[in-house]
């Protein structure tokens, strides 16, 4: 999941440097890649946020 993270990232930094007409493109890659950031933290977080309790 980090490894698409990275590839999302680095794709938007390449439009962003080498293509800069396709702007919007880039912003869309840049809110995917944040939330999919939170989502992973969401993930890894879990169990501190919502506690198993005594079932």
């Amino acid at each position: 999941m980090e490894f698409l993270l990275f590839c999302i990232i680095f794709v938007t930094a390449f439009v962003v440097a080498f293509k800069p007409h396709k702007q919007k493109l880039a912003h869309i890659l840049l809110a995917i890649s944040i939330l999919l950031s939170l989502f992973i933290w969401l993930i890894a977080t879990w169990g501190m946020l919502v506690p198993a309790g005594n079932l």
